[in-house]
């Protein structure tokens, strides 16, 4: 645990201010969702969508990065050689990319609060907890690539991350979705803390709440394991 700690305290230090995670974890959700908004003035109807995107792109920016740089700064091979295993590694890059989401979601729930809208805290914020776990592990996938050009991680990420965005509920509730489309949304693991959310806010949710969190935390579970098979198999060819 002290291990995992001090790697998530590391990757903070280094990789909470560089221009992808700025960029692609706090400017482009916030444009994103600026653009549907513009115009309208923040009610309840619009803080949703920016918390389920913010948690969505901010939870997953720091880890699609911090191995390729770390390959691309010859400092990976210094790592590998400390008492460290690949699933230690992992859950220490998540700890801290999902910190980040989980600072920021805060952040913007505050905010929401300060405006007179409330949500279901004790709802809420186990969501986002878990949420921000599962959306990083996906982005170590993303990080798998045995290259050490963070680009490439990051076009791969955005490549998947905006089709997600709009299959996901955002900006048309699930139960205006065709049935075909319905069954895309499905597939997403955003369209679950989407729906979470919707039960925080509006009191009113598409699927039942413990379904939602049961798929969340399935998808953080596969996410997981994949992120650490992927890595392991993908490791030498970085050295």
């Amino acid at each position: 645990m002290e291990s995992i700690l001090a790697l998530s305290m590391k990757d903070a230090r280094i990789y909470f201010l560089k221009g992808p995670v700025i960029i692609l974890g706090l400017l482009m959700p916030f444009f994103l969702w600026l653009a549907f908004v513009i115009g309208n003035r923040i009610t309840v109807s619009s803080i949703p969508p920016l918390i389920s995107i913010t948690i969505f792109f901010t939870a997953s920016a720091v880890t699609p990065i911090v191995i390729p740089w770390e390959t691309r700064q010859r400092s990976l091979e210094m790592l590998l050689t400390g008492p460290v295993t690949m699933g230690m590694i992992v859950i220490g890059d998540s700890i801290a990319s999902s910190l980040l989401g989980i600072l920021i979601s805060l952040v913007l729930v505050g905010v929401g609060f300060l405006l007179g809208i409330e949500a279901n805290i004790l709802i809420l914020i186990p969501a986002l907890v878990l949420a921000s776990f599962c959306y990083s592990f996906l982005g170590l996938i993303f990080s798998s690539i045995p290259s050490d050009v963070p680009a490439d991680a990051v076009m791969l990420a955005s490549a998947v991350r905006l089709p997600i965005i709009f299959i996901s509920g955002i900006f048309i509730p699930l139960s205006s979705l065709s049935s075909y489309l319905l069954g895309v949304a499905l597939l997403s693991p955003l369209t679950y803390f989407v729906d979470i959310v919707s039960l925080s806010y509006y009191g009113r949710s598409f699927l039942p709440l413990a379904l939602d969190i049961v798929v969340l935390t399935a998808f953080a579970l596969v996410f997981l394991y994949a992120s650490i098979w992927l890595n392991r198999k993908t490791m030498l060819r970085r050295l």
